[in-house]
């Protein structure tokens, strides 16, 4: 077994994936920032450090990586994934990985998608993106900026030229502003072998999701991450980021997703 596939498994590396980092956000996609600092500093306390874009790189050429890693990943591109998470996690000496919306981003404007409406009503002032000059000042401090597809469909349900346009025109529209672009996060983490091989062909190198049935395994482009949310308290929390927490959830989660994505209603955790 590679490194890379058994990396979410082990005591060395977590990933972790969050979105907004607000008070009273919608449920489910978001975190307390009282909630998401605990989270920090308990990881601090048991001596993780940030995963970075060269700890990805250090793996998929089969090296070991020193020390434990926490690979922070945030999705949608929140405004408050810069305004209050980057600066409490440059505090740790931390950055992570944020994956934008690039249509977006271009006015920071509403992070608005059919399964979201109703929150951008409810909580406009925390469905905002942020900007362009925002992630350029993440990525010249050591964040990660990547894709999350132009309109943030369910890649699976895309017919071959609608997935190439999502996966392209989003990393080309992100690389020109920033120069590169070859991560990325699967919308409501759908994502099976016909979307892994499109996001290759189209230049991506590492790409996020959540385990479902068939994936026993990771690779560099189905890399799975937990999702962390409001109702992740610092005990479970702690539970969740251990090995034995960690594979117990992800043989959990896999026909919880598929039930979800089955009955369309997995946009709350997405």
């Amino acid at each position: 077994m590679s490194r890379v596939s058994r990396l979410g498994r082990t005591a060395d590396a977590v990933f972790l994936g969050y979105h907004a980092i607000a008070e009273n956000g919608p449920a489910f996609l978001s975190l307390s920032p009282r909630s998401f600092e605990a989270q920090l500093d308990f990881l601090v306390a048991k001596s993780y450090r940030s995963g970075t874009r060269a700890d990805l790189d250090a793996v998929a050429a089969g090296r070991r990586l020193p020390g434990r890693r926490a690979f922070l990943t945030f999705d949608d591109g929140f405004i408050d994934t810069f305004s209050v998470a980057a600066p409490m996690l440059a505090e740790r000496g931390f950055t992570g990985f944020v994956f934008v919306l690039p249509r977006q981003v271009e006015d920071g404007g509403a992070l608005a998608w059919p399964e979201v409406a109703g929150e951008v009503r409810r909580h406009p002032e925390v469905m905002r993106s942020m900007t362009w000059d925002m992630a350029g000042e993440l990525a010249q401090s050591g964040w990660e900026i990547g894709s999350h597809t132009l309109t943030h469909p369910r890649l699976t349900e895309l017919d071959d030229g609608a997935l190439r346009e999502e996966l392209e025109g989003s990393r080309q529209l992100v690389e020109a502003r920033l120069g590169r672009c070859d991560t990325l996060a699967y919308p409501f983490g759908a994502w099976d072998a016909r979307v892994e091989r499109a996001a290759a062909d189209v230049g991506y190198r590492y790409a996020f999701t959540l385990p479902i049935d068939s994936q026993s395994q990771a690779s560099p482009l189905s890399i799975p991450r937990l999702t962390v949310d409001d109702r992740d308290t610092v005990p479970r929390f702690r539970a969740k980021v251990s090995v034995a927490g960690r594979t117990v959830l992800f043989s959990q989660l896999r026909p919880l997703v598929r039930k979800l994505r089955r009955h369309q209603v997995y946009s709350n955790a997405e």
